[in-house]
């Protein structure tokens, strides 16, 4: 509780990087004034998805309750609040932990998009990109809080209870967050860009595959049949756990964060190693650099809230970056790259098995017969230390 305490507090402490800053592939001299702004201007680009109240489709649990805020304390309406076990369990803590990291996805596969349509130069630029039909604006109609958006709180609730058949609390950590983004991947795209669908997907989605590696290793012929299928970029999302009660820092951080210099990296999903859930885009010195989806916003249903959001405060973008230090990294992580080819991706392949980042990747050719996730892998799938 102390920790989880402090925590909060040195998020509303003044900080700025100093150091030499890797983010997303760009090195950045913090240290001279020009660099420390374009850094910046770089990672205030990146799309912040947090915490929404007042979501106009309320999510219902497998236990009958029904969500109509990811804020944690008071968003469950029941009418067994006074006799509900497990909804104890969900309020609170469990609640505000477990639904952040599905915010965490969301921005994962954002930056994903933000990459495949924008790409690595481009920055935030009102006029330009909140006019009609821009690029922007359609990336994050994916993740508008509305049944229709493909990548919603609402689809990725639905669609993990519909997986794991467990209650939210039991299954939201990285691994299993991955794993329902990927199932909506195969819906999103196959309904990109058609009038009257159920989902109202952007016809960017079409051509674009994800690929979902929850036990580690990377299988090459996953990936090569999505390209053989017609797939012009692949998102991969690979889970792993680096450590048994903490994270195995003498072990495993020099490869992880040689991760941030690949151009390929889009990103690390994890948390701290108390109760949040972060999505790390840099490093600084002896910190990783995170967007915090721990703050509570108007929930968008349209694009035009967006436009509102964005007139009226920060909207899609993030205020500034947030420290952790590595030592407070939580072990289960699940890390975020992009292939926009078969060469590419084999040859990403190639530079993830070499150096450190050996101790975490391992590339088989195919995945073994007998290797399938039960739902009891996934009890769990985020550590909790308090």
């Amino acid at each position: 509780m102390l920790q989880r305490a402090f925590d909060e507090l040195c998020k509303w402490l003044p900080w700025s990087p100093t150091l030499r800053v890797v983010l997303l592939g760009r090195e950045y001299d913090a240290a001279e004034d020009a660099q420390r702004q374009a850094l910046l201007d770089d990672f205030c680009s990146r799309v912040w998805l947090t915490y929404r109240s007042g979501l106009s489709a309320p999510i219902r649990l497998v236990g009958g309750q029904e969500i109509d805020s990811d804020t944690g304390w008071g968003c469950i309406r029941s009418r067994e609040i006074s006799t509900s076990i497990n909804l104890r369990r969900l309020v609170g803590v469990q609640l505000l932990l477990l639904l952040c990291m599905l915010r965490v996805m969301q921005m994962m596969l954002a930056q994903c998009f933000v990459e495949s349509e924008l790409g690595r130069d481009w920055r935030f630029d009102e006029a330009r990109d909140l006019a009609d039909g821009a690029a922007y604006l359609e990336i994050a109609s994916c993740f508008l809080d509305t049944p229709s958006a493909p990548f919603s709180l609402n689809n990725l609730v639905g669609t993990g209870q519909r997986m794991f058949g467990k209650e939210p609390s039991a299954w939201f950590g990285p691994t299993s967050s991955a794993r329902a983004a990927g199932h909506l991947f195969e819906a999103a795209t196959a309904q990109a860009g058609e009038e009257g669908a159920a989902l109202r997907a952007p016809a960017f989605l079409r051509g674009l595959a994800c690929a979902v590696f929850e036990d580690g290793p990377i299988f090459r012929q996953t990936v090569l049949e999505l390209f053989e299928g017609g797939a012009r970029k692949v998102v991969l999302l690979v889970c792993r756990r680096l450590g048994l009660e903490a994270f195995n820092a003498p072990e495993y951080r020099a490869g992880v964060e040689s991760c941030f210099g690949l151009p390929e990296f889009q990103g690390l999903a994890s948390g701290n190693s108390a109760s949040s859930a972060h999505f790390f885009v840099a490093t600084h010195g002896d910190c990783l650099l995170f967007l915090d989806p721990h703050r509570t916003q108007p929930a968008l249903h349209s694009v035009d809230d967006v436009r509102r959001s964005a007139a009226a405060g920060p909207g899609l973008r993030p205020e500034r970056p947030m420290p952790l230090r590595w030592s407070r990294l939580n072990p289960s992580v699940c890390l975020g790259f992009l292939v926009e080819s078969r060469e590419g991706f084999l040859d990403l392949c190639g530079r993830l098995v070499e150096g450190p980042r050996g101790d975490i990747f391992e590339v088989l050719e195919r995945r073994p017969a007998y290797a399938s996730r039960t739902e009891e892998a996934l009890e769990d799938d985020m550590v909790l230390l308090d």
